[in-house]
């Protein structure tokens, strides 16, 4: 959970607390009255445990999407160009690397008359 939100976020976040717990006990109630055909005794313990963290997790994903550094008229303005069919330049072009293959030919006489033994370590069995 962030902790540097503002007094707005964290209001936010606090106050769908007992809307998520009334939430959760109203969907709990409305489906033991149609299964039941009556309220289940852990309707109201249902929604205080599993309520609340419904609430703030609802709260903390609608907080994140949201910028206080942004003013609303902001948003507005941008809204169309956002959400519209206008098409958008990419300020720089993608860049392309091609790498050429290097060429495949015969190896030259100077690597031919290498011996053997001088490609690898030195053995040090041979002092």
């Amino acid at each position: 959970m962030p902790f540097e939100w503002t007094y707005v976020q964290w209001a936010v976040t606090l106050l769908m607390i007992p809307v998520g717990v009334v939430l959760v006990a109203g969907i709990v109630a409305g489906g033991g009255l149609l299964i039941l055909g009556h309220l289940p005794w852990f309707t109201w313990w249902f929604g205080l445990i599993y309520g609340g963290p419904a609430g703030v997790w609802v709260a903390v994903r609608l907080m994140r999407g949201v910028s206080f550094d942004e003013p609303l008229r902001f948003k507005l303005t941008t809204l169309p160009q956002e959400w519209g069919r206008q098409s958008r330049m990419r300020a720089e072009t993608t860049i392309r690397w091609q790498m050429p293959w290097p060429p495949v030919r015969e190896l030259p006489p100077t690597a031919l008359e290498l011996p053997d033994d001088s490609l690898g370590p030195p053995d040090s069995d041979e002092e």
